[in-house]
């Protein structure tokens, strides 16, 4: 039988599901699994107050890629300033209902969560305040993150332009350029520290909280 602080000492890999046993590490210093070289865990004493700073730029790309508009496009002189609202607006417009509410959801509400949830978390835990909440802010982190598809929709977005190269004049806007840093931060913030992390930096901060 396996005990509970046995079980802490294990580690598996996301990728290959490989199990590591977890060792202590000197500051600074990472661990990969001996498989597929993926990191698994790492010793950052400075990890909060970095991905703080990360998580508030992608916060304020966020903002910005909401608020601008995406693209201008211009067919024949008829010229016409997209934003994420106008677009959700026309899905409305095609009484695309269902489309519109995965829309709204996926691209509006889970990402903003994400990112204010992760905020509060971080600062919550560099003041060392909050057990209860945090613990309940990595759940949902941890039930959420999945479903956001900002990554999915910029693909997408870049698809129906290739398509629209051929007919129409398209002018970049503000918007488009937050979105490229809103996924750069998000895929740095991902690489920074995993969940694994951010729960063992709960239980080192807070100890063990009883549900």
């Amino acid at each position: 039988m396996i005990t509970e602080e046995e079980l802490d000492n294990l580690i598996i890999c996301k990728k290959c599901h490989t199990l590591h046993k977890r060792v202590p590490l000197p500051p600074n210093k990472k661990a990969f699994c001996s498989k597929c070289d993926i990191l698994l865990y790492q010793n950052n004493p400075n990890i909060i107050d970095k991905t703080l700073a990360l998580v508030i730029s992608a916060a304020i790309s966020l903002f910005v890629a909401f608020k601008f508009t995406i693209v201008t496009i211009d067919i024949q002189g008829l010229e016409q300033s997209l934003t994420l609202y106008a677009l959700f607006m026309v899905i409305l417009e095609q009484h695309q209902y269902i489309v519109g509410i995965m829309f709204i959801f996926l691209i509006f509400i889970f990402p903003i969560t994400i990112i204010f949830s992760m905020l509060i978390l971080l600062i919550l835990m560099k003041l060392k305040k909050g057990a209860y909440l945090t613990h309940r802010l990595l759940i949902l982190l941890a039930h959420i993150r999945p479903w956001s598809m900002v990554d999915i929709f910029f693909i997408s977005l870049l698809v129906a332009m290739v398509k629209l190269f051929d007919y129409a004049y398209i002018e970049l806007g503000v918007s488009f350029v937050a979105l490229i840093f809103t996924l750069i931060l998000d895929i740095i913030i991902t690489k920074n520290i995993s969940f694994y992390e951010l729960w063992d930096l709960h239980t080192k901060i807070y100890g063990h909280i009883d549900e």
